[in-house]
């Protein structure tokens, strides 16, 4: 009865760090040479940048949003939501994002 309660114990554990590290993003430094605009929303259409981060701006990646298109082919592109000091928004997924693990990529961080 112990070694199972051990394992159920053990198993909820992981469970939880896994959680918590999912909830803490993904950090890294902006890896484009030129600007990268944030936006307020995963779909940019009519709407202003709020901010414009540069290379190797410190940035957390949070999760992943895929692209969308309507019936006619008109939409936006994938984006990852990112948090930044003095913000949070959303850029675009082919921003080159340099984390200690490699390069962030969709595959990396959670779906929002």
């Amino acid at each position: 009865m112990n070694r199972k309660r051990n394992v159920v114990v053990s198993v909820v554990a992981a469970g939880l760090a896994t959680a918590v590290l999912a909830g803490c993003g993904v950090d890294g430094k902006i890896g484009n040479y030129d600007k990268v605009s944030v936006w307020p929303n995963a779909d940019p259409r009519g709407q202003n940048p709020i901010a414009d981060l540069t290379t190797l701006t410190p940035v957390t990646v949070e999760c992943y949003t895929p692209g969308k298109a309507d019936a006619t082919g008109f939409g936006y592109g994938a984006t990852y939501k990112i948090s930044y000091d003095g913000g949070s928004g959303y850029i675009d997924a082919s921003t080159s994002i340099m984390s200690d693990g490699g390069e962030v990529s969709p595959e990396r961080v959670p779906k929002c």
